[in-house]
Order: C-alpha cells, then structure tokens, then sequence
C-alpha cells in the first residue's frame, strides 16, 4: 500500500513498515505436543457424547447393546468432537486450545491477524483429512490450505 503526500505529491517509504508482521513460529515438538494434548482432550469429549447417548438410550428403555457394532458412530462422535472442539476454542479463545494454552502457543493467520470463527473452522476441517497429522514433518496441511501457523506466546 502507498501512502502518497497530496501537498508535495512525494511517495511516503516508511509507510509500509506498519504491514510488516514478525512471527516467532513454534517449534515441531511445540506441535506435536499441541497435537497429543488435543487429541486426548478430543477422545474425553467424544467417550462423553457417546456416554451420554448410552445413557440416553438405557433411560428410553433401549438396549445399549446396539451401541457396541457402531463403528460409524464413533467416528462421527470423534469427528464432530475434534471439529466443535478446536473451532470452538481456537474461535474464541484467541486461536489457542488446551494444547497450545499449556505449550505458550496460538494460532493466527498468517499476516499476523487473530483466527475468525470461519478460518478456525476451516483449520478444523482440514483436521480430518486422511494422512493429514504426517504433514506436521512439514508445513501441516491445515495451515497451507488456511493460510495460517502456530506461534509462540
């Protein structure tokens, strides 16, 4: 962006040093360590979903037994755990999750600027791809694909 002085029509060199944003970007085993944690809170929250349905399903005079050739239903339950969950709270809690509250680290776009409810869902559902947690050897996947990282506090 240029900033252009209308008085004596010269170009301002210095404005552009606002835009310019440094990130000091977390380390892998920052990530991985995000990773771990996220992926144990996401199973509690999920074996708490299905818990209840048990529940709910033994208090309507069900059987439970039902629930125990339901491999489609764990993976929703998981799913829909890992997406509510890391939108949620990268959403509102100023891109960070459990994980990242206990490393120092948050997630933000890449030029600096705080996750919207859009953005953190899209990071959540760049999440389920297949093969997607082997990309963190690299540039994970759901940062390409959102334009975002990880940085330290």
């Amino acid at each position: 962006m240029e900033t252009i002085h209308p008085s004596s029509g010269q170009q301002d060199l210095l404005a552009d040093l606002d835009e310019i944003v440094v990130l000091n970007h977390a380390t892998q085993g920052q990530r991985f360590a995000n990773y771990l944690i996220d992926l144990i809170v996401t199973y509690l929250i999920a074996f708490g979903l299905l818990f209840l349905l048990g529940v709910g399903i033994s208090l309507s005079g069900g059987s439970t037994d039902d629930l125990s050739d339901q491999t489609g239903l764990y993976y929703l339950a998981v799913y829909s755990s890992l997406i509510l969950y890391t939108s949620v709270m990268e959403a509102f809690n100023k891109g960070r999750t459990i994980g990242k509250l206990i490393t120092g680290t948050y997630a933000v776009r890449n030029d600096g600027q705080p996750l919207d409810f859009g953005t953190a869902l899209k990071r959540s559902f760049s999440r389920i791809v297949p093969f997607e947690p082997f990309s963190g050897f690299g540039t994970p996947w759901h940062d390409k694909w959102t334009d975002t990282t990880v940085v330290k506090k």
